[in-house]
């Protein structure tokens, strides 16, 4: 089922920018999250719909909340069919690579010969109306997620530390020019680094100070549109900002560094002001 928001019906469907509903909407979310041992990716699709006697029609079993994924990069398509209005879906991890394509709609299984809603356009006539089975009844827009596997790690992945015997005491440098982004510093400095890191307290420090600002430094040079974007680097950041609904051109750096941080402060917080144990 494709979106297309100028197809024409025989039938009132609710789907967004159409008025076949005078009022009533049906929006789809869908968040992807890598299994703990990376062998699976589970997909979380929830569906909101706001006109009862759609709902009424799913809770009778005369219709069911639809997805379908596919991905061009596989070859691999899935349809999955519930119930209830939100489901997770499993995929081996392989299954899904590159840009993935979700189509959310409800769609019947059993015959309907009796629909009626205040909310359809007085254009279709009283009613009722019948449905076939297959027959769509609300869809909403299409989403695109990019799947790899460097953008469902954390986003320090794309960061290499480098000690640099050109660079002395605890200044640091962000090199921007290879695949990962390059944190230059001292021999010294990167020596004491790599003994923090194993400290929770001292992590959130470090997320919160070096890697914060190297973020924020990066999301800088995608807004300027430099010549390094075509790295790996910049490919995981702008998937990332993709996946999570993030306009680069119309956030502060420092916004979008927190989001795609998932909140570093909350380290701080955790392992720094109330002493939890490390």
């Amino acid at each position: 089922m494709q979106f297309d928001s100028l197809r024409a019906f025989p039938y009132p469907v609710l789907r967004p920018d159409v008025d076949d509903y005078v009022d009533g909407d049906i929006q789809v979310t869908v968040e992807f999250e890598p299994s703990v041992d990376g062998q699976e990716v589970v997909a979380e699709v929830t569906f909101h719909l706001s006109v009862k006697e759609l709902q009424d029609e799913v809770v009778a079993g005369r219709a069911q909340y639809t997805a379908v994924f596919a991905c061009r990069d596989t070859y691999f398509r899935h349809v999955h069919a519930s119930e209830e209005d939100s489901f997770k879906v499993t995929f081996p991890a392989g299954r899904l690579r590159g840009e993935v394509q979700i189509f959310p709609y409800i769609a019947l299984v059993k015959l309907i010969t009796n629909y009626r809603s205040k909310l359809i356009n007085s254009e279709f006539g009283a009613g009722p109306f019948r449905y076939e089975i297959g027959s769509v009844l609300a869809v909403d827009r299409p989403q695109i997620i990019y799947i790899d596997r460097d953008v469902f790690r954390p986003l320090s992945s794309v960061f290499v530390l480098i000690g640099d015997d050109s660079i002395v005491g605890h200044e640091w440098q962000v090199r921007t020019t290879d695949e990962k982004v390059q944190i230059l510093v001292s021999l010294e400095l990167k020596e004491l680094i790599d003994k923090a890191r194993n400290n929770k307290a001292h992590r959130a420090v470090l997320m919160n100070s070096i890697y914060f600002a190297a973020v924020m430094h990066c999301i800088s040079m995608l807004k300027a549109g430099s010549e390094d974007n075509d790295s790996r680097w910049a490919k995981v950041m702008r998937q990332k900002c993709h996946n999570e609904g993030i306009n680069i051109e119309e956030h502060d750096d420092y916004l979008i560094a927190e989001k795609l941080m998932r909140s570093p402060f909350q380290l701080i917080e955790a392992y720094v002001f109330q002493g939890v144990d490390q």
